[in-house]
This record gives structure tokens, sequence and C-alpha cells, in this order.
């Protein structure tokens, strides 16, 4: 036995003493078992956990921490058999030595992973594996702060130059939501009376920043728009055809959608919702307001712009109603809206000269205060404009149209005083006397005479301000004082360039339109506001004299007289004449008041410039 082999495996007194533990149990004292104890430190620990690594720097944790989950390994502990490394807890072989110090722990685990690959950081900032055996040490794989520092400065001029190169990074619509917006908005500016001269460029504006490849052209009440598709080569063309009428709530509104999208500050589809609801709902004011403020229109610019006395302006105001009554009713009857301005003028003609036939009015006056809102001065002022912003189909359409137009009324004027003329067997004196000297006394009473300049301080705003509510301008917002301001301002201009240029209207109407275009221009620019809704009222308190005293009734009067029909017409291509001065002035007026607030051309500011 002496010679024999030195045992190196437990025998039963082993497997004995292994099992004590279970034999005692709980019912003997903790310091007599040999069970391991399980709470002792170091007995849960895994064999295949790194050794633990000292906390990082503050100020690089954040920045270069690292992925903490390694790739197993199959690697067992040095000097134990492979039967073992499975074995269950509670056996010898997982009973580490109760002497074993900390550093010596962490020897022993550092060494049994040391083939392990370990992560490491590229300069791409992806995490990737050494291989087995070469840590990653090289410090050009790391970056640096300073590197850092670099690549998110980089980052940020690169998104700042990007956010200045485009108009729209938030809200990003559909191609057909967007071209439904386009659409949507020509409409609108078409049914609420925007400026049709810059239509065509608000539309081309609109499309550049949502990024639409489109052309259009504008006819009056109809707009060709042609969706290209680069892609395919193919195009859409969409026909909007689209009657339009003064409504100056509904315009701004609309104008503040137009650019509340241009300047990204709401979205396509939000915006079309808008426009939806706006053209559907309802007008601002009901049909008995309308009435009374065209009666009132009518009376207040009786004295102002046709030397009416005070009784022509009492007898004014229910023609003035009566000309609203005939004009909503000829909105909804297709057939009677195309005899319209003739029968009204007719109407109104027989009633002045009846009136007049008594020697206490003024025909004149009456008759055309009576018809001041039909007057075609606002049509040939948007044909002179557009013909000046080279849109030469649809200004030419709009001059030749007003020039028969004012035939039109002419004739109508012409057909009352001769149907009363006829059935009284008395002829009308002064037809043609458009400052009422012979209607008028100056030893009458005051009621019949020619008022005094001083009454301006009172008329000219009253028509400022009816005018203003005919036009659906709202009167709870700040732009009605503004509206009325800037009018009275256009027709002292206009008024006492007058005198100054006796018999030389379009000297005096782009005296008058270029004071508007100043005033309303530097609100628009310097308060963010609408330089089209507080200059429209100036605007047309210009036309009416000039288009009612330039020979509308030298028309009627030779009419009347039995002249051939050749003669009578040419005195009515006067009427022509007038109309072309007086808006060839405004043009020139409003021209250069624009250069002058806006001197420095920017393709952004011409988009947004909202103005005659």
């Amino acid at each position: 036995m002496d010679g024999g082999p030195t045992r190196k495996n437990p025998g039963v007194f082993g497997a004995l003493v292994a099992s004590t533990g279970n034999i005692s149990g709980a019912a003997a004292p903790a310091s007599s078992t040999l069970a391991p104890n399980l709470k002792r430190p170091g007995y849960h620990l895994s064999r295949y956990a790194p050794a633990p690594l000292s906390p990082a720097p503050s100020h690089l944790s954040d920045r270069y921490s690292t992925d903490n989950a390694l790739t197993g390994s199959s690697s067992t502990l040095e000097g134990t058999p492979p039967s073992q490394g499975n074995t269950a807890p509670g056996t010898p072989s997982d009973v580490l030595p109760p002497l074993l110090s900390k550093s010596h722990r962490r020897q022993n685990w550092t060494h049994v992973l040391k083939d392990l690959p370990k992560a490491t950081w590229s300069r791409a900032n992806t995490p990737t594996a050494s291989t087995p055996g070469s840590p990653a040490t090289d410090t050009d794989e790391w970056i640096t702060p300073k590197e850092w520092e670099k690549l998110q400065e980089k980052k940020e001029r690169k998104r700042r130059r990007k956010k200045a190169e485009i108009y729209i990074t938030r809200h990003v619509a559909e191609i057909i939501q967007r071209q439904e917006f386009v659409c949507k908005l020509a409409r609108a500016m078409m049914m609420f009376g925007g400026p049709s001269h810059r239509l065509q460029a608000q539309i081309m504006a609109t499309a550049r920043v949502l990024e639409i490849s489109l052309s259009c052209m504008y006819l009056p009440d109809m707009m060709l728009i042609s969706f290209d598709d680069p892609t395919t080569g193919t195009s859409n063309i969409k026909l909007i055809r689209q009657g339009g009428a003064f409504d100056i709530s509904k315009l701004q509104s609309a104008y503040k959608l137009y650019w509340k999208v241009i300047h990204d500050d709401i979205s396509v589809k939000d915006a079309s919702a808008d426009l939806d609801y706006l053209m559907i709902s309802p007008p601002l004011y009901n049909k008995w307001q309308l009435i009374f403020f065209g009666g009132m229109c009518s009376a207040s610019i009786c004295s102002v712009s046709f030397s009416g006395s005070f009784i022509d302006s009492l007898v004014s105001f229910p023609l003035g109603c009566l000309l609203i009554v005939i004009q909503l009713f000829a909105a909804r009857h297709e057939l009677y809206s195309n005899v319209f301005e003739i029968t009204v003028a007719t109407l109104f003609s027989f009633v002045a000269a009846a009136l007049a036939s008594t020697n206490y009015f003024c025909y004149s006056a009456v008759a055309a205060s009576s018809i001041v809102l039909i007057l075609p001065g606002y049509i040939i002022l948007c044909g002179s404009l557009e013909l000046s912003s080279h849109n030469i189909v649809s200004g030419a359409v709009r001059v030749c149209f007003s020039v028969i137009y004012s035939l039109f009324l002419g004739f109508g004027l012409a057909i009352g005083s001769s149907a009363w003329t006829k059935i009284s067997h008395h002829d009308l004196p002064g037809q043609d006397d458009v400052s009422c000297s012979l209607s008028h006394r100056a030893d009458g009473p005051w009621w019949q005479r020619t008022p005094s300049i001083k009454w301006a301080f009172l008329t000219v705003p009253m028509y400022s301000l009816w005018l203003s509510l005919r036009n659906y301008a709202p009167w709870r917002r700040h732009e009605l004082p503004l509206l009325i301001v800037i009018s009275c301002i256009g027709w002292v201009c206009n008024h006492f360039a007058g005198l100054k240029f006796e018999n030389q209207a379009d000297i005096s109407a782009a005296v008058g339109a270029f004071a508007v275009g100043i005033v309303s221009n530097l609100y628009a620019r310097f308060f963010k506001g609408n330089a089209f809704v507080i200059m429209i009222t100036g605007i047309l308190f210009q036309l009416p004299s000039g288009v009612a005293n330039g020979g509308l009734f030298t028309f009627v009067s030779k009419q009347d007289s039995g002249q051939s029909s050749t003669d009578s017409y040419l005195s009515g291509f006067q009427v022509a004449l007038q109309l072309v001065s007086v808006a060839i002035g405004l043009t020139v007026g409003l021209g250069i008041s624009l250069v002058c607030v806006f001197p420095i051309q920017s393709r952004r500011r011409a988009a947004g410039v909202f103005s005659l």
C-alpha cells in the first residue's frame, strides 16, 4: 500500500462530507453546518462575467458609453474538467475558497475572459467588436471631444442653411392636396374681388413655395391652371369659372390664409378646409342692412360729387335702396341679369325727370347718385392696371367692356328721359347741367341751394363709411377707421389738385391715387396689414365724379333732342374717354406709390404684396 498511487478523486468520506448539510438540516446551529453560505460574497459570481471595470469619467461617460452586451464564450475555468462546467449549485466545484482576496478573484476572472472580443467605437459612431486577443487600444479609433464639437457645429450649420433655403420644413402635403389648395385659393380670390392684375403672380408664387410646377392664364371671370408633371411629361388642366363681387371681410380672411401658407404657419390641408368654410359661409350683413347701406351711399354722395341739394339727397335715398333690391333680385334671375343695367338706368332716369319737371330737383344729381353703385369706374381701373402689368388679354377685355357698359347706362338714361318727355309733353331742361345751376337758385331756400364745400367734412366721411359697409367691411375691426381716414385723404388731394388743374381729371386722379397708395402701402409694410383692403374705398371714391360728369348726360341730352344716332353715340364715347383718362391717372398714381414704398425687388415680398 505504501508503493500505491496517491488517490486524487474524492472517496466515500468526501460524499458524506458534501451531504452533511442535507443531513443536519435546519435543526443544527449555523456554526456546525458544513453547507456553503449562500449569502457569502462571491458565491453567486458567474464564471462568465467580466472583471469589474473602473467607472468612466463623468464628462466622457455620456458621449463614449459602449454596449455592455458581450458575446458569450465557451471557455471554462482553467484547471476545471469539462464535465464540471455545468455542475448544479451546491456542489464542491462551485465553492470558492473562503480566504480568497478580492484582488485575487479579479485576476482569476480576468485571465479567464482574456480571449473574449471587446466592443469598441469607430469613427463612424458604430460599435464594432475587435478580434479575439487584440483589444482596441489605438487612440485613432476614438473621437476626441474637439472632433465631436466640430461634427456638431457642422450639422448645425447644415441645418440652418437648409432652413434658410426652403420655405416649408414642417408641413409636407401630398401633391393632390397642394393642387386643390391652389385651385381653391384662385377661386376664393376671384369670388371675393381680389386685385385681378396680381392674381396670376400670386398663384405662381404660391406654387413655387409649395414646390408645384404649373402655368396659369387669367381671363375675366376665368382662370386656366395647368399642373405639369415633369416625371411623366403630362399635364392636368383645371378651368375655374367664377364671378366676383366685393367682400372685404372674406377677402381679408383669404389673404391671411394665403400669407400663413407661404410662410409655413399652417398646413395646406388646414388652409383648404378653412377656404371651403369661408366660401360657403353666409355674408357678413343681411339683405335689409345692404339695402340701407345702398340708400345712404346715394344720399351722402349726391351733394359732394354731383352738386346736389339737400332735397336731392333725400330723394336719392329711396332710389339707392331700390337699386340694391333690384340688384339682389337680378343675382338670382339669370335672364334678367342681362338687362339689369339698362332697365335700372331707364327707371331711375324716368323718376329723376319727373322730379326735375317740378323745378325743385336737379335731374343730373338725382340720376347720377341713384346709379352710383353700378357705375363702371372700377372695371376700367382694373383693366388699366392689367394693361400696365402686361396682362394684355384681360386688360383689353375689361377696357372694351367698360366702354360698352357706359353706353348701356347712357342709353338707359336717354330712354327714361325721353319717355317722360313724350308722356308729359314738356321739354326737360338741364339734362346736361352737371352743376345744377338751373334748378338751384341762389336766392332760394337753403334746402334747394347747392351746399357749401364745408359740408364735405360731413358727407365725405359718411360716404366712405357706408361704401365700406356696403362692400362688407367688418365694423368691429380697426381697419374701418383706416378706410375712412385714407378715403378722406384721397378726396382732399383730388379736390385741391382739381382746383389747380381744371378740366384735367387724369392729373387730379393721379395725385389722389398717389396719396392713397403711399399711406396704404406704408401701413401694410410697417404694421403687417393689408394694403388692398384699406385703399379700395379711397380709390372708389374718386371714380363717380369723373365718370358721371365727363359726358354721360351729354349723351342723354343729344339723344333726347332728336339728333342723329351717330352724333349721340359719338358724344356717348366721351364717357369712355373720361373713363380712360381717370383710370390712367389712378394707375400712374398707384404704380408710383408702390415703387416708392417697395423700391427693392424681392421674390418673396413681391408674392406678398396685396395692393392695387
